[in-house]
């Protein structure tokens, strides 16, 4: 007989024993039962990733009856990894944080041990889970935040933010893929668009981005140039909100926060005009703000200048 027929001999004869060291050349080995086991420097094996453990000596107890070290294998003999038939093949998922993908792979298993592992295609529905799981971990972008708080300030309670996710995460390939915005019903992006919107028209013709706050309240930053003519407070959503107004000088920075636009014509525009006019002659400062143009533009030139 040939070592090898041999050692299919042992391994024959002592299927239940199959151990599998933790790390290359590593004492310390696995069993096929799940425990753990040390192999005994007079085992007679060094090498080999496979091992049938012939003998196995439990070590004593300690006091109060506790269990000791893990159990000595005493002699043991090498197995191929290709003689192992596997008896348990599952296909596992998990999700990587490195990529933000999901990965799966089919694992082979003789017993408790892993002998073989193949990487596979990952099943659309686990990788969701997992993908809307991580999504949970890591807590919305800003983005999906400033969603929420608009289907809040919205009044659109119902919507489920579970069901939500799973649907944005079936979309999704990676976890950086998920938006919630794109998981929207056509009814609900039509209800934000009345009831919500992304941003505000102004009287110079163009639109400033509102800001969807926690409290319910929802506020807006525009140069004062571009309000000329506007006396009321914009109002937003089925409660009517004032926008709370940051009016920007040219320099970007709000000279007046307030929610009560035509107190600030009246009262407080003059003080700031009177500021500002000559540090920043290039744009307009007309005494009466009511009947000028809004603009977000410079004075044009005239001419000699």
């Amino acid at each position: 007989m040939s070592e090898t027929d041999f050692l299919k001999a042992v391994l024959a004869g002592y299927p239940d024993r199959v151990a599998a060291r933790r790390e290359p050349r590593s004492s310390r080995v696995r069993l096929g039962s799940g425990t753990g086991a040390m192999i005994g420097s007079e085992s007679g094996v060094v090498d080999g990733e496979f091992l049938v453990a012939l003998d196995l000596q439990a070590v004593g107890r300690k006091p109060g009856g506790t269990a000791g070290h893990e159990p000595i294998v005493r002699l043991a003999s090498v197995v191929d990894r290709d003689w192992l038939r596997p008896n348990n093949v599952e296909l596992m998922h998990r999700f990587d944080a490195d990529t933000g993908t999901v990965k799966a792979v089919r694992v082979h298993r003789y017993d408790a041990l892993v002998v073989a592992e193949h990487p596979e295609r990952p099943d659309p529905a686990t990788a969701a889970a997992l993908l809307a799981d991580a999504w949970r971990r890591r807590g919305p972008t800003a983005e999906d935040t400033r969603l929420l708080r608009r289907l809040r300030f919205a009044g659109q309670h119902e919507v489920d933010l579970d069901t939500l996710l799973r649907a944005a995460a079936g979309d999704a390939r990676a976890l950086s893929d998920i938006r919630l915005s794109r998981a929207l019903p056509a009814h609900l992006v039509h209800a934000l668009d009345r009831d919500a919107p992304e941003a505000l028209p102004v009287p110079s013709g163009r639109s400033v981005p509102l800001e969807y706050a926690d409290d319910g309240s929802l506020s807006a930053s525009v140069k004062l140039q571009e309000l000329f003519g506007l006396g009321e407070t914009p109002r937003i959503g089925l409660r009517k909100e004032p926008v709370l107004l940051a009016l920007l000088a040219p320099n970007g920075r709000p000279v007046q926060i307030t929610r009560d636009l035509r107190s600030f014509w009246e009262r407080t525009y003059p003080e700031v005009r009177k500021e500002l006019r000559g540090r920043y002659p290039k744009h307009p400062w007309p005494e009466d703000p009511w009947t000028a143009p809004p603009t977000r533009r410079v004075k044009p030139r005239t001419r000699g200048e």
